[in-house]
């Protein structure tokens, strides 16, 4: 019995001293400085490195071996990686530590009882003055003291002893919880920055001007994953303006949509969306990204040694089946002008047992497809224009508490940085003939501190006469 109490007695101080080492550490102002170093050498690493972008875009900049390397440490999408979450976390947990450890001492000094000017106080204060009193009237003295009090340092506590009255006067006593204010708001960010890493994302969409759409694309180690949402965005339009320079080249001052929220096919809330002016919606942001134009293109065909024709449309991008065939063919791109040719249209033909072949065909010839010597003859009959938006969407639950951190960091740092608890006693002796006594401290800010005490002198110099 007694062997099993020493060895629960042992692993019990093992356990203590793990704490206490455990402890130790999170409270290091080591940690924090190395922490902050890590973080901004990640953050250079995620300003380097493009974020979500295709597999392909990032073979042809780096090259198949180093992107396995990257892409192992999780560098294409680094603020949502496990050990970036965890260097945040840590950060917390140190400036949490850090604070608590040294909170108790400042409380105290907040809450600590006011009481007069004893004489072994004096070694400790850094302000100490003595002023010989050459005049009388007590009464008039104390009046005069306090009315200097209140207009340097506020109003005053008055202490009486058998030898003496003292007056105690401070200002600012809390601006010694500035600093925690500023930790307390870096926990507010760092939490707020993880709550958008675990819960929110960033995804785009494209939408043709009158289409409508009721999900977004996510882009996942080169895949783009598609996202329902709750709701169906309408463009109704889209426009861009340019810059009147009197050039040939245009430069786009800016571009715009119109948006629509709809809900059960109605319609809640209609915006114009521009670069830096976002809709939100059932915590959703739609940014204006990008823009473009695609082409819905009529192709005809004709088979040889045949009168009768037929046309069909091809999106460019997509692919379609040629009527009355088992051939699929891809529009690549449109191209107002080709060589010189006018429009025309890239194009791949898909036929069974056959390689993929590419070619162009021209508006303005209609016959240039019969060089293929071909089953059948392709033209351009008509080409239909439509814009879209680009449009950048995003979701982090976590913004609001980062602005809620960013707000207290604004108030901490100028409690922190423009206050400072300052106190100042002023001992007048009962008996005539005796000296007045002043003494004050501050924290902070001894530079402007010592102007206000030195007026405070001079002022209870002047009475004293």
């Amino acid at each position: 019995m007694n062997l099993f109490k020493k060895l629960n007695e042992t692993v019990i101080t093992r356990i203590k001293e793990f704490l206490t080492i455990l402890y130790d550490l999170f409270r290091s102002l080591k940690l924090t400085i190395f922490l902050f170093i890590l973080l901004a050498i990640l953050s250079i690493f995620g300003t380097l490195i493009i974020q979500n972008a295709t597999r392909l875009e990032y073979i042809q900049r780096y090259g198949l071996g180093l992107y396995e390397v990257l892409n192992f440490f999780n560098l294409f999408d680094m603020y949502h990686s496990w050990w970036f979450s965890t260097v945040l976390l840590l950060l917390a947990i140190n400036l949490f530590a850090c604070s608590i450890n040294r909170l108790p001492g400042v409380l105290s000094q907040i809450s600590r009882t006011r009481t007069g000017l004893e004489d072994s106080m004096l070694k400790a204060l850094p302000y100490v003055e003595r002023i010989q009193i050459r005049g009388s009237g007590e009464a008039k003295t104390e009046e005069n003291v306090r009315s200097l009090l209140k207009k340097g340092f506020g109003n005053s506590i008055r202490f009486e002893s058998e030898s003496a009255i003292t007056f105690f006067s401070e200002k600012w006593r809390f601006s010694r919880l500035g600093v925690y204010v500023a930790h307390l708001s870096l926990l507010f960010i760092l939490i707020g920055g993880l709550i958008g890493s675990l819960y929110g994302f960033r995804g785009y969409v494209e939408i043709l001007e009158g289409e409508t759409v009721n999900q977004i694309f996510l882009r996942m180690k080169d895949q783009e994953v598609p996202r329902p949402i709750d709701f169906s965005v309408r463009c109704d339009d889209f426009d861009v303006t340019y810059y009147d320079l009197k050039r040939p080249e245009k430069h786009v001052k800016e571009y715009t949509s119109v948006l629509t929220i709809l809900e059960n096919e109605k319609e809640v809330l209609r915006k114009t969306v521009q670069v830096n002016h976002p809709l939100h919606y059932k915590g959703l942001a739609f940014y204006q990204s990008n823009y473009g134009a695609i082409h819905d293109v009529t192709l005809g065909i004709q088979w040889r040694g045949k009168k009768e024709k037929a046309s069909f449309h091809v999106w460019e991008g997509s692919t379609g089946q040629i009527p009355n065939t088992n051939a699929l063919i891809r529009l690549l791109k449109f191209e107002h002008q080709v060589h010189n040719f006018g429009e025309g249209v890239q194009v791949v033909l898909f036929k069974p047992n056959q390689e993929p072949r590419p070619f162009w065909l021209l508006r303005n010839f209609p016959k240039f497809d019969e060089q293929r010597g071909d089953e059948f003859v392709l033209t351009v009959e008509g080409v239909i224009e439509k814009e879209y938006t680009g449009l950048q969407v995003t979701k982090d639950p976590g913004v609001w508490v980062v602005w809620i951190g960013c707000g207290l960091m604004i108030f901490g740092l100028i409690v922190s940085f423009f206050f400072s608890h300052q106190r100042v006693w002023v001992r007048i002796p009962r008996s005539p003939g005796g000296e007045i006594v002043l003494a004050g401290s501050a924290n902070k800010n001894r530079v402007g501190f010592e102007k206000n005490f030195g007026l405070l002198v001079e002022g209870v110099r002047s009475i004293s006469r």
